[in-house]
């Protein structure tokens, strides 16, 4: 028997919330934020039963390939964001539809926050995509849960995340779109968490064009 697990209290219907998050109605403009080396960043939110939805975008002159090659990279997420996310690892292999969970380092007092996603990448046209929808780790990884909760005790995990990244080559550059419904859940009420997530969606954004910028100069 396995101890310390907490039944994971996700999105009370996480398809439903995924199609209202893809629909094009109902986003709203919050805020048009300029990213130190990146350029504006279009930031909109949407309330999808009774969940936080946010959305960045911009377009960049970055091949799309190399876009979605960098957003399916998981496990090197942690070697480039500027948050910190000390654990990263996927529990499942592929590319085009894989397992994985993240955890990101809080401070204190804030618990730390976790989360178990299962994740697709692929076309829809001429557009690449990266998605994820939060799994129940105590139902479906519950050694993998255990082991991560003896790293990190106290660790949470968060109540909702689900998202994606759609890359959208074009005469101006690549439409770079990154959306996720979130509540960190635990003691963080939603509207805190809804302003954190607001004032960090650009940086989040920022921060992955510069490093497929990086890996791009690399080659």
């Amino acid at each position: 028997m396995l101890l310390g697990i907490v039944a994971l209290a996700l999105a009370a219907d996480p398809a439903e919330l995924r199609r209202g998050m893809e629909a094009a109605e109902g986003w709203k403009l919050v805020e048009t934020k300029s990213v130190p080396e990146v350029g504006p960043v279009a930031v909109r939110h949407k309330a999808v039963l009774g969940e936080d939805c946010l959305e960045g975008s911009i377009t960049a002159p970055i091949d799309a390939d190399a876009l979605l090659a960098a957003a399916v990279d998981v496990e090197g997420q942690p070697a480039w964001s500027s948050w910190s996310l000390p654990a990263a690892k996927k529990l499942t292999p592929g590319t085009r539809s894989f397992d994985y969970y993240q955890l990101l380092d809080n401070p204190a007092p804030v618990a730390d926050r976790f989360w178990f996603v299962h994740a697709t990448s692929g076309t829809e046209g001429d557009a690449r995509f990266f998605k994820w929808d939060q799994l129940d780790a105590s139902a479906r990884y519950p050694e993998a849960l255990a082991e991560l909760q003896g790293r990190f005790p106290g660790a949470v995990s968060t109540r909702t995340n689900l998202g994606d990244w759609t890359f959208r080559p074009g005469e101006g550059g690549t439409f770079i779109r990154y959306r996720i419904c979130t509540d960190a859940g635990g003691n963080i009420p939603r509207w805190v968490g809804e302003i954190a997530a607001r004032s960090t969606l650009p940086a989040n954004v920022g921060d992955f064009v510069q490093e497929v910028r990086r890996r791009t100069d690399a080659k």
